[in-house]
């Protein structure tokens, strides 16, 4: 369904003189209203009208393409699906390729069948490491602010690398039904009598439709913890029983070729695999370790955490006070005046963020190395609109306050009560990155038309690109109204 240009909003109360409000310069009351004057002059320099005035043709231009063309590029196969097909689609060739060559299953060689699986669950987990995906990001990087936009423009949509992910987890899946189905037969056949072997295999592959149940986008939203919770647990488990199972048939192997059992593991390309796996899988528990914050309290909304150590730019931690069973990402910014340490931001917006905010504490798990998050492909334009919300602003601030950053950047933030919320530290970082930010404060005015708001501000200030952080309906609805007119953006696609 194509998304609706028409952003809801409370109607603001009788006494506002104006629909919308934008913070003041500093020396301004942040919360006050504008003067007659003052927001004639804001509607001069922005040319923004109040988001209850009707829109016209040339506010926002008229959407390209037709609106089945527009929602097959960039709904029904945006670049993520475009990926998930792709590694789908490929083994599905492999597979019409394996039963073409062999007409019975009996001819069918049960190893290869377990390589192949395999194979696609060690792209979907190696794809979601930190040091895979930092490097992917970096290498995104070195394009040259020279390079045509359309390449740029491509290269920035990296951050949609989890259609590998999930179209590799899918395909592992179908080889693992095929497998199941091939020991199955050869059970019945007695050409394999290993109870265990195929109790294993029917344990393995319920445990992976578990999880890909899980992970389908309506479950997963619905409760992310229990996504979370199968995504970690059901896969170890799994992992452990294609170890077993490996060994098992190894041994089957072992026994019919009359060779040591050592010698027909490691011959077999899955056992490197499932190594490459497992690595995988500890690899980030190896630098699991306590970090020490120093918390500020901005309102019972937000909460701030402060550390002393010295991140890359553009890094995301994940934090944790349950290990085992639960982590929060979140997007750091440097400290101010090159000061060391960062901070991030921690917003109410559930149970855990909550209680974080009402009972801060000053240690937390952390695992893995800090990732790299969509924010960080601003780097390679021009010029950008940053377009945010509420706690949004967070990440925003790990671009804008980047102390290697030299293209502009215009700002739109719109939150409710932004000083009384967030502080005077954070109002001030964001002037600091742009002076003319438009900072709209929800309270007072209701919530604007954001997309008109961002398409004028990318017009005026000339940007190449624009980058929205928000909760993922407006996000997918400022993206979408943006590349739906030609306009380059990008946004979190909330994928895990």
């Amino acid at each position: 369904m194509e998304p609706s240009d028409t952003t809801s909003r409370h109607a603001p109360s009788p006494s506002d003189t104006t629909t919308i409000i934008v913070t003041p310069a500093p020396n301004e009351p942040i919360n006050g209203g504008f003067s007659a004057a003052q927001f004639a002059d804001y509607e001069k320099r922005l040319k923004v009208a109040s988001p209850d005035a009707p829109s016209t043709a040339s506010t926002v231009p008229e959407k390209r393409q037709s609106r089945f063309v527009r929602n097959i590029r960039h709904t029904s196969l945006n670049v993520y699906r475009r990926l998930f097909s792709i590694v789908f689609l490929l083994n599905v060739v492999g597979l019409i390729v394996l039963l073409a060559l062999n007409k019975t299953s009996a001819k069918i060689d049960i190893a290869h069948v377990a390589t192949a699986a395999s194979a696609n669950i060690l792209v979907a987990i190696t794809i979601r490491q930190d040091y895979v995906v930092n490097f992917m990001f970096r290498t995104c990087w070195l394009v040259p602010l020279s390079a045509p936009l359309r390449l740029r423009r491509m290269l920035a949509k990296i951050y949609e690398h989890g259609g590998v992910h999930s179209g590799a987890g899918v395909a592992g899946t179908v080889w693992l039904i095929l497998l199941t189905v091939l020991i199955t037969i050869n059970f019945v056949d007695h050409s394999m009598r290993s109870i265990p072997v195929l109790t294993f295999s029917y344990v393995l592959l319920l445990l992976l439709l578990t999880i890909i149940v899980f992970a389908y986008p309506r479950f997963r939203f619905m409760s992310h913890n229990s996504f979370e919770m199968t995504h970690r647990f059901a896969g170890w488990t799994g992992v452990a029983l294609f170890w077993v199972e490996l060994l098992l048939i190894a041994h089957e192997l072992s026994t019919r070729s009359h060779r040591n059992m050592g010698i027909e593991l490691i011959h077999q390309p899955t056992f490197w695999f499932l190594s490459a796996i497992t690595f995988n899988i500890l690899l980030p528990w190896l630098r699991l370790r306590k970090w020490t914050f120093r918390p500020e309290v901005l309102s019972n909304h937000a909460l701030r955490l402060h550390y002393d150590k010295t991140l890359k730019p553009f890094s995301g931690l994940a934090i944790s006070d349950n290990p085992l069973f639960e982590w929060h990402p979140f997007a750091t910014f440097p400290a101010v005046d090159g000061a060391p340490g960062g901070s991030m931001i921690i917003s109410d917006a559930g149970d855990w963020t909550k209680s974080a905010i009402m009972n801060p504490q000053t240690k937390y798990w952390v695992k893995g190395l800090p990732k790299t998050g969509v924010l960080s492909m601003a780097c390679i334009f021009r010029n950008v609109v940053v377009v945010t919300t509420g706690s949004g602003i967070g990440p925003c601030l790990s671009f804008l306050t980047d102390a290697s950053r030299r293209q502009p950047a215009r700002v739109l933030w719109s939150t409710p009560s932004p000083l009384r919320t967030f502080g005077q530290g954070i109002v001030d970082a964001v002037r600091s990155a742009d002076s003319e930010a438009v900072i709209i404060d929800t309270r007072a005015s209701g919530r604007p038309n954001m997309v008109e708001i961002t398409y004028r501000m990318y017009v005026e200030s000339g940007a190449e690109a624009v980058f929205v952080i928000s909760n993922p309906r407006l996000t997918r609805k400022i993206v979408y109204s943006m590349e739906s007119r030609g306009v380059p953006a990008f946004g979190p696609v909330w994928d895990s």
